[in-house]
């Protein structure tokens, strides 16, 4: 069933200002005022600010989840951390996921009981674990040297995750994920671009 215009205005508006002022800080008022609607119809159409939140938050984790699907195929290990890079920076810029406040939103959740969100996993610790899983069976491949996992999937998150926080500021914008992906790749000890492995 697609989202009717008024339910994607409304948690657009919502996306918007928790980013901006966080999730205590937003009024359902404020929401419905850039929405262009009254804050009965929020109501009427999500029932609470949490609901609003929660709908962001699966929209986020859906998003992310299918482009966290590539590192399942079986492509160059180089190209695959690209794409998979050009594409959560893609989805992020494109929807508006600002990874830092999804972090800080999951840690206010779990302080509060996060299982009554019913969700199986952050979207942080999911990008961080699927990479991370990925470079250990390229490792035992043989695919790629022997390497920290964890520092690479660290690096690559922190990557995504400035590059998600700095597309809010015009005229800021984070190296394209091909010239971070070669510097990941090669490393910064010398030698030609594209020649050293992992």
């Amino acid at each position: 069933m697609s989202m009717v215009p008024t339910e994607r205005r409304i948690i657009d508006a919502a996306r918007k200002l928790f980013i901006k002022k966080g999730y205590r800080g937003t009024t359902t008022r404020e929401i419905a005022s850039m929405a262009g609607v009254n804050e009965v119809t929020l109501f009427r159409k999500f029932g609470s600010k949490k609901n609003l939140l929660k709908m962001i938050m699966e929209e986020s984790r859906k998003s992310v989840s299918e482009v966290l699907e590539i590192l399942e195929g079986d492509g160059d290990p180089r190209e695959v951390l690209q794409e998979v890079t050009e594409r959560l920076m893609e989805v992020m810029v494109a929807e508006r996921i600002d990874l830092l406040f999804v972090m800080m939103v999951e840690r206010e959740l779990e302080e509060h009981g996060f299982e009554e969100w019913e969700f199986p996993d952050s979207i942080a610790k999911r990008i961080y674990s699927s990479i991370e899983d990925y470079i250990k069976r390229k490792i035992l491949d043989g695919a790629i040297r022997e390497v920290n996992p964890g520092i690479v999937a660290e690096m690559m998150v922190s990557y995504i995750s400035h590059g998600s926080l700095s597309s809010h500021f015009r005229g800021h914008e984070s190296p394209a994920a091909e010239e971070f992906i070669d510097i990941l790749w090669n490393g910064i000890a010398g030698g030609e671009r594209g020649v050293l492995p992992l």
